[in-house]
């Protein structure tokens, strides 16, 4: 649900008996048009004297208030109304309507945009702020890395904020990749996180990165762990060893493992040590590394089935599958 009628702020229009209450009240120095016929006092009693014509053309509710926008001539030529909203959520809303800057990178303004937009049916802001929150938690796997400038918070807590974001504001497609950030943090320090996941999504986080390592070591890295099956091998037994020691590498670190999304695959790290050798040690290398065969099947191995686990993300959080959350969002 966009909006619940029965939250929405009340409407007053000042009149002569409240006039005295703007004693208290401070304008803001960025938000007061001389030429604005409507003034939003904050909960805080901070004022904005805009135009109700930006108003009602990008968000939705203030659309059924012409008949209070007449001005006052007796006062001072405006209509005040008195909302619920915060000094800051309001500066937040109006920048958006009146400067229509970039993208907001900052979680405050993300959360305060998102919370407005949807509260006053402000549908094209609503719209460009999911878009946002869509590429900091992309439903493709490829794309997780194309804009984690944009997730700037330390140590993958942001994904928490992410999660009640989607959670108050009904955004469910971003909750399968928030869902997973908040995963890789170690346990021990996500209990201690301030302030603390709500206790069923503190269940459904931990769970879920049990679900993931399950399906690293089970699909992601099966072939790692399956007997080789490869014809052209040049040398089984080399080839055999070298999976072993990455086997090996991985059990080493097995707190590591739900970063299986964040860090490289397996079968990457051997491609860049090939890479790195130069064409005089070819002959020397080749005694050291996988065989080419092995390695064209170890990386289309690894490809197809990470895709497979990252399918499988939503499942592991309770959640629908990607294909309907995305529809849901359109």
């Amino acid at each position: 649900m966009l909006s619940d009628p029965d939250s929405r702020p009340a409407k007053r229009q000042k009149t002569s008996g409240n006039a005295s209450s703007t004693s208290t009240h401070r304008k803001d120095a960025t938000f007061w048009f001389e030429d604005g016929n409507i003034v939003l006092i904050s909960n805080q009693g901070t004022e904005f004297r805009v135009h109700l014509g930006v108003l009602s053309f990008n968000a939705e509710f203030f659309r059924d208030m012409s008949g209070l926008a007449v001005p006052d001539e007796e006062e001072r030529g405006y209509t005040t109304i008195e909302v619920a909203d915060s000094t800051q959520d309001l500066i937040h809303f109006l920048h958006a309507f009146y400067f229509h800057a970039g993208k907001p990178t900052s979680y405050d303004t993300l959360e305060s945009l998102l919370r407005m937009s949807t509260k006053y049916l402000a549908q094209q802001l609503r719209s460009d702020v999911i878009k946002h929150l869509m590429m900091m938690y992309p439903s493709k796997m490829n794309d997780l890395h194309k804009y984690s400038h944009l997730r700037t918070l330390r140590s993958h807590s942001h994904s928490l904020r992410a999660i009640a974001m989607a959670r108050e504001n009904d955004v469910p497609t971003i909750l399968p990749t928030a869902f997973y950030f908040a995963s890789v943090i170690a346990p021990s320090r996500l209990v201690r996180l301030h302030p603390k996941p709500a206790p069923d999504d503190l269940a459904t986080i931990l769970a879920g990165r049990e679900k993931i390592t399950r399906a690293a070591y089970k699909c992601a890295w099966s072939w790692l762990f399956q007997r080789l099956t490869v014809d052209m091998c040049y040398n089984t037994h080399l080839c055999e060893e070298k999976r072993l020691s990455v086997v090996q590498e991985i059990a080493q670190r097995p707190r590591d493992v739900p970063y299986l999304f964040l860090d490289d695959m397996p079968h990457e790290s051997e491609e860049r040590r090939g890479d790195s050798v130069s064409s005089d040690s070819d002959s020397e290398y080749e005694e050291e590394r996988v065989c080419g065969p092995c390695l064209d099947a170890w990386t289309s191995s690894e490809k197809k089935n990470y895709k497979k686990v990252w399918n499988s993300l939503p499942s592991f959080f309770k959640l629908p599958k990607w294909e309907v959350l995305l529809k849901d969002s359109e």
